[in-house]
This record gives C-alpha cells, structure tokens and sequence, in this order.
C-alpha cells in the first residue's frame, strides 16, 4: 500500500519487470558511462594519489523559446569506501562492511548545478568547503559516533578555489543573486555552501527535514530556516506527486539515500533534466541495479530506480547524479538516460 503513495501504475509495472526476472537481462543491456575505476589503498595511500580534477560546464538549453544557461560546478572531490558506493551484502550486513572494507574509489566529483532562469537565478545543491578538511574541528559539535564513521568512510579534497564564491565569479554571476536555493537533502556535501546563500529562499522536502538522515546539523548557518516543501498530488507523470517550483522545475519524490530524498526535474523544449542528488553515485547504478551500501532504504532506491527508467522511457531526459564522474559530459552531450523501453517482454 506504501508503494502507491507515492509511484504510479508505470513505476508499478516497471518494478513489477524487474522482480519478475528480467534485470539480469536489463543488465546485460546496459552500457556504462565511463570503466569503473576502483583501487585498493589504505586512505594514507589514498591521500597522496594525484587527485581528478573534474572541469566544470555551462551549457545553453532553450526554455520558452528563450536561451537560458546551465552551469554545473565541481565543488571539490570525495573519495568514499567501495562498500560505501556500491552495496555489499545484505541489511545491517552491508552497513558493517562499510566500516570493514579497505578500498576506496577515486576521488568523485561534488557537482552544484547552476540555472540561470528567467525567473530568477537558481542553485541545487551547495557543494562543499574548504573547512571539512579539518574534520575533528568542523564536526567537534557532533556525536562520536558520526564523526568516527564520517572519517572512516569519506576522504575530501576540497581548494579555496573550489568553494562556490570564486566558482560564481569565474561565471560572472554574484551568489547575492540567487533567487532560490534547492536542496535534495541534507547531507552537508550537499548544504555546507548555503553559507554563500543568506539572501536566497531556500527549499528542502518537509520528511527531509523532519526526518533527516546522518546529517550534521552544527554545520548549518545560524539563520537556516528552509521553506520545507510538500510534494501535491498529479503534477507530474511517473512520480504523480510533485512540488510546483514553477512550470518547468518539478520537485519531485526519489527516496531511498534518504527518507525524504528529492530530485528536480527541468522541462525544457527540447528534452528533460533530472538533478538527481544521490539518488545514485553513477548513471550506471540505475541501469544496473546496483544500489549504495550508505542508502537508508534499499528498497524504496530500488523504486525510485524504476521510476527515473518509466520517466526516461516517455522523456529523452538527461540524468545528473552528484557525484558522477560524467554527469557534466552528459549535460554538455546532451546524453540521454536509457528508459525501461529497452527492457525485453514478458
């Protein structure tokens, strides 16, 4: 009953596809991104590696008829445990092997997607800062537990230059600008640059904010105080429920990394955009069916991987994880997500 709260008869089916046996198979159809490039390193090992440098984009779509600019910036990287990224084992099994795992990804980009609307300059997500390099510091205010398993899972390499203030002046924007700010959730490689955004109004799910998961709320500004949003009924295909930002942004339901997970998906003329957050680490996770071991509910990701494939499969849609090395190429490529359509007959 839970399910058809939130995913319509298309989500429905899909899900239905996959558990009757034919993920194998949609497997073996889907193409990946980018190799998958893991190492295996102790992190001392790991923080003397030459780290990725991950260029930032802009890129022009056409809304209305009318050319609006999207930039997505990188942040900064992490690097988190493999067990971290990709699930390993099954239940609590698969948290503890987060702690037990030795190996590490590569560092991975932090994307802030950046639109310039008509209707005002908007930001998702706000990426990192310098200052969670200092981790015993940063999150002194913390419980230990947090902290212990923050530092044992996660390894960031964040540059002054690499903070959203320098990053908007290399773009000739001002962060005073920014009319709205979008947050998927709260996790702070997701807020720690709203300190760039005391102006801006800013949004995150109400269950998100209600309900959070592993954040770190001593790391929020003082005056955070979001507009905590709540999904309407029938505004969209697919994920039926939605938050109207305006007519082209939909705030739309994708739980599982978190309880309250959002993504935002932009209509433009020619074909959709799906910020996803970390709905998943890669393009090729939702392809696959693989699942992050960090997730809260592997379940509802799993439902939410059937539904970005059922909205691919009606929408040439453009899908743009956080934390994807190729996310920016896509957007730049305009590299589409396969839907379900490819999925083979029952």
């Amino acid at each position: 009953m839970e399910q058809q709260k939130y995913y319509s008869e298309d989500v429905m089916q899909t899900i239905s596809s996959l558990e009757n046996g034919n993920l194998q198979n949609y497997r073996g159809k889907a193409r990946a991104d980018k190799k998958d490039q893991r190492i295996l390193a102790d992190p001392d090992r790991l923080l003397n590696m030459d780290k990725t440098i991950y260029e930032s984009v802009s890129t022009t779509v056409l809304v209305n008829g009318k050319q609006v600019k999207i930039h997505g910036l990188c942040t900064g990287t992490v690097a988190v445990k493999t067990n971290f990224r990709t699930k390993k084992g099954y239940g609590e099994l698969a948290r503890l092997n987060m702690l037990l795992g030795r190996r590490f990804t590569t560092y991975l980009p932090i994307w802030v997607w950046v639109i310039e609307h008509p209707d005002g300059l908007m930001v998702i997500d706000t990426g990192e800062v310098t200052a969670i390099k200092y981790l015993d510091h940063y999150l002194s205010k913390e419980n230990a537990f947090n902290r212990f398993l923050f530092k044992k899972v996660t390894k960031f390499d964040i540059e002054p230059q690499d903070e959203l203030d320098y990053q908007f002046e290399k773009i000739n924007l001002k962060p005073d600008d920014v009319k709205l700010v979008a947050l998927t959730h709260l996790h702070l490689d997701h807020t720690d640059g709203l300190q760039f955004f005391p102006k801006s109004e800013i949004i995150v799910g109400d269950l998100e904010y209600r309900n959070p998961a592993t954040n770190m709320p001593s790391t929020y500004p003082g005056w955070f105080n979001p507009n905590r949003v709540k999904y309407q009924d029938n505004q969209i295909d697919v994920f039926d429920k939605a938050y109207l930002i305006n007519k082209n942004l939909f705030y739309v339901p994708t739980p599982g990394h978190t309880h309250g997970h959002s993504s935002i998906i932009f209509k433009t003329d020619e074909f959709d955009i799906i910020f996803a957050g970390d709905t998943s680490y890669n393009q090729e996770q939702v392809l696959t069916g693989e699942l992050a071991g960090i997730n809260v509910d592997y379940k509802k990701s799993a439902e939410t991987y059937a539904s970005l494939l059922a909205y691919a499969s009606k929408h040439k849609t453009v899908y743009l994880p956080s934390h994807d090395e190729n996310a920016a190429i896509r957007l730049r490529d305009r590299i589409f997500l396969p839907g379900n359509k490819c999925l083979p007959e029952n």
